[in-house]
């Protein structure tokens, strides 16, 4: 890939800034090693108070035991029903479901006639909801459409039996993860029967008596109202966060891609498989994501500074006592944020088209070669050029793309900007400017010690924030460039061929490119695992500096 001056000035930068974001988060890593070795110490903790409770409260320890045999069984010996009946229903009900749900009540006259020496797979062919589903992620299927078993043959319509239905591997690998979650939960609750057994115990042995159940809801709402009323959205946040995103984690674990039809083929558990392609096996996936990482990150860090940095001048033109009519003037400032961001971009899409409204207007002014000459001049284009921009297709001008691209991102997203820190100037004390002016304070002192101390203060959260977004900003991409302009055939190595990236693509586009719109190559576990180190890069640069800094966790 040949890069042009420009790119390569602006890699050696992205380097010198790599090296120092490594430096600082040496730091984050040792606060990571440190959590590991914190959870081995919470653990051994924890079984050395299991071991001194047996010692020192034997009988309280007892009513507990009885809680891990039987989920509520210790409440039910406390004297607390209002406690032990909903416990035990749950683990009731999760009971009934697995038996409901399952053919359990075949299994003894079927297996009678099995042979023994043929293959069976119980919990696929008479598990219920719980056990088929851990069975399915654990395995993610075992027969396909043809194949015989147990004397028939393996089919793919509906209303055939469960058991002489192909297995389909994306849909146990979902279930299994609901599955999960839910015993995940089951397993929280029947900790919190066995801990409450132990201590409500201990209270009772101490003279304090059995809680009435009217105490103990009123003391619960007012101890624990702020989780309560969490309670709905968490659970939205499960179902519609938590779990695609571990379904997408997973799938980089496996074998997954355009090659495999469900039903007629298997998913695989692959392992570490697909990470050590992106990282050695082949170095065009490593040195492609390197070069996509530069301009992500790249994108990313101008895109954020360029829409800061012109609202604040915009926040501070509105707010000088020189400026008339500043309800106006805000409107009007305000409109590019107003407009929905995906009509903005499709129609700034249109006007760099090649025969778009930029290329007209050049062409009807006479100023095509003029322009073109001054962009040759800053490097956006290559030399020796003619006729209409394209300002998004030629491969050989890549960094005019990029910089159309910054440009409208410019244009969408100083308003907020500009609206953020014009709440924060009014906040900003009249007397330190008094006080200023009595010290005979110039008005650029007063901007570098006053004003901009404080709107950085209150805006540095947003402003990493932004950084994230835009880390991920998938749309600008997507519906401005489509990716474009695409590298030479011959810049593209054979493993990449149907997956490669344009030359705008940030990785969360890419990462979409390659999983839904490369035909015949979509391959779903390596964008899954392009996925996972977004993840991890996004997270460990939000984490570490949201950390330090403190007007994000000043609560007064």
């Amino acid at each position: 890939m040949n890069e042009t001056p420009l790119i390569g000035r602006l890699l050696n930068a992205l380097k010198r800034f790599g090296m120092g974001i490594v430096n600082k988060f040496k730091s984050f890593f040792v606060v990571f090693a440190m959590i590991f070795v914190g959870i081995g110490r919470a653990i051994r903790n924890f079984f050395q108070k299991i071991v001194r409770a047996a010692k020192e409260n034997p009988k309280s320890f007892k009513k507990g035991l009885s809680s891990f045999f039987l989920m509520g069984l210790g409440q039910l010996r406390n004297k607390q029903w209002y406690k032990g009946v909903p416990l035990l229903s749950v683990l009731v009900i999760v009971l009934l479901v697995e038996f409901i749900t399952g053919d359990y009540i075949y299994a003894p006259g079927e297996l009678q006639n099995h042979p023994p020496e043929d293959t069976l797979y119980f919990f696929r062919d008479y598990g219920g909801l719980f056990t088929r589903g851990v069975w399915g992620f654990l395995s993610l299927g075992a027969l396909t459409i043809g194949m015989e078993y147990r004397g028939n043959m393996i089919v793919n319509e509906d209303f055939a039996y469960d058991w002489l239905q192909a297995d389909n591997s994306r849909t146990l690998m979902g279930e299994g993860i609901i599955i999960f979650v839910i015993v995940a939960v089951i397993i929280g609750l029947w900790i919190f029967s066995i801990r409450d057994a132990y201590k409500t115990d201990l209270k009772i042995r101490a003279g304090m008596g059995v809680e009435r159940a009217k105490d103990w809801l009123r003391r619960v709402w007012d101890d624990y109202f702020a989780y309560i009323i969490i309670l709905p959205a968490l659970f939205l946040i499960t179902l519609f966060i938590l779990i695609p995103f571990v379904f997408s984690f997973m799938v980089g674990f496996t074998n997954y891609d355009s090659a495999i039809t469900l039903r007629a083929d298997l998913i695989q558990w692959h392992g570490l498989t697909t990470f050590r392609d992106v990282f050695g096996a082949d170095p065009a996936f490593r040195d492609f994501f390197l070069v996509v990482l530069g301009w992500t990150t790249i994108y990313a860090i101008l895109s954020s500074i360029t829409v800061y940095v012109l609202g604040l001048i915009q926040a501070l033109i509105i707010e000088s006592r020189y400026v008339k009519a500043k309800k106006v003037w805000r409107l009007i400032l305000i409109l590019p944020w107003a407009i929905p961001g995906m009509i903005s971009l499709l129609v700034f899409s249109n006007v760099f088209g090649t025969d778009g409204l930029a290329n007209r207007l050049l062409s009807d002014w006479g100023m095509v070669e003029s322009v073109r000459t001054f962009f040759e001049m800053v490097g956006l284009l290559e030399p020796g050029g003619s006729g209409s921009i394209q300002w998004f297709t030629n491969p050989n001008n890549p960094n005019m793309a990029r910089f159309i691209i910054l440009i409208v991102n410019l244009w969408m997203g100083y308003p907020y900007f500009m609206l953020l820190i014009t709440g924060v100037l009014s906040t900003i004390p009249q007397s330190l400017y008094e006080a200023a002016d009595i010290d005979g304070g110039s008005a650029s002192q007063k901007f570098r010690y006053i004003t901009l101390p404080f709107v950085i203060r209150a805006t540095a959260p947003v402003i990493i924030t932004t950084f994230t977004f835009n880390f991920n900003n998938f749309g600008a991409i997507y519906f401005l460039t489509g990716g474009g302009p695409r590298y030479r055939t011959a810049e593209i190595p054979q493993s990449l061929r149907g997956i490669e990236p344009g030359q705008t693509d940030i990785l969360i586009s890419w990462i979409y490119s390659m999983a839904f719109e490369s035909g015949d190559h979509d391959t779903y576990n390596l964008a899954a695992v392009y996925s996972i180190l977004v993840f991890i890069i996004v997270a460990g640069f939000s984490i570490y500096y949201l950390s330090r800094l403190k007007s994000f966790w000043e609560e007064d």
